[in-house]
């Protein structure tokens, strides 16, 4: 009686050893899914969308920059930069560069800009195709108005007869005379923002 009496107390403490263990193991993995979520929410950087409320504004005809600083470069097309001039057809010089922002900043006036990141620059912009309400590609809208080009190399020429068009049309900086944004900016090196 005496080896059955001890026996029983034996399992019952060999039961709930196991069964705290087992408990304890629980608990750990719980806590580990708790702090994994936490990290997750608090520790990862997500740059926060466009849409309606977010601040997007123009820096030139091909650059954005969302109210939290990130700039986006508009893939596939070089606008003229802010200080660069063109001619028209009369020889007369006009603000091409002014002109390219202001039409970016009249495409995004919705400010529901999407984009979608596809690289990043030299400068640390971040590379994307980018649509507005009612634009589905601002990319292809400033090329085919005339205040960009399609940038070619290696993007590709996404934009290739956009531009074809707008210069048949004779469209924006193809109405006259201009200087290709990238000779322009090796011409002046200091003008550039």
């Amino acid at each position: 009686m005496i080896d059955g009496n001890n026996e029983k107390p034996q399992t019952d403490a060999q039961e709930s050893r196991a069964l705290a263990q087992q408990l304890g193991k629980l608990a750990a993995l719980v806590l580990l899914v708790i702090v994994a979520l936490l990290i997750e929410r608090y520790c990862s950087y997500k740059p926060p969308p466009f849409g309606p409320g977010v601040k997007i504004v123009s820096i030139d005809g091909d650059t954005l920059r969302a109210g939290d600083g990130s700039e986006y470069r508009i893939f596939g097309i070089d606008a003229p930069e802010l200080h660069q001039t063109c001619k028209e057809a009369n020889g007369k010089s006009w603000a091409c560069g002014r002109a390219a922002k202001a039409r970016l900043t009249t495409l995004i006036k919705g400010n529901n800009v999407n984009c979608t990141a596809r690289d990043k620059d030299r400068f640390g912009r971040i590379v994307a195709v980018c649509s507005a309400e009612g634009v589905p590609d601002l990319g292809d809208a400033m090329v085919r108005q005339g205040y960009a080009i399609d940038l070619g190399g290696e993007a590709g020429n996404p934009y290739h007869q956009a531009e074809g068009e707008a210069q048949a049309g004779k469209h924006g900086i193809w109405r006259g005379a201009f200087e290709r944004p990238s000779d322009w900016r090796l011409a002046h090196p200091r003008a550039i923002e």
